[in-house]
């Protein structure tokens, strides 16, 4: 009995410190794309500058020389914690970029 605990216990913080830093990984990579295509929407319907974003971030708009603007918009996202390995959750900011012409 005592030789399965100290197998499992290290085994399941192993598979829990990777179940946490895959999540975390596509977690980012979804959120940067929504954020991406948020922008693009953004600067796709309106060619003015705006200030709020379909999911609550900062939005910028900047006009371009020769024409055209450029939409920039930040979130701060949270994401849950999966594991107990990272009680605070992940908080990171994404950034998309649109160029309109």
């Amino acid at each position: 009995m005592t030789e399965s605990v100290m197998v499992l216990i290290p085994l399941l913080l192993t598979f829990l410190s990777i179940l946490q830093i895959s999540t975390g990984v596509m977690a980012r990579a979804v959120s940067t794309n929504v954020v991406q295509g948020d922008a693009a929407n953004i600067a796709m319907g309106s060619s003015s500058t705006s200030s709020s974003s379909i999911n609550g971030g900062d939005v910028k708009s900047f006009p371009l020389p020769g024409g055209g603007s450029m939409t920039i918009e930040n979130q701060l996202i949270h994401k849950p914690a999966v594991s107990p390995l990272l009680p605070g959750g992940d908080n990171f900011e994404a950034t998309g970029i649109a160029i309109t012409e």
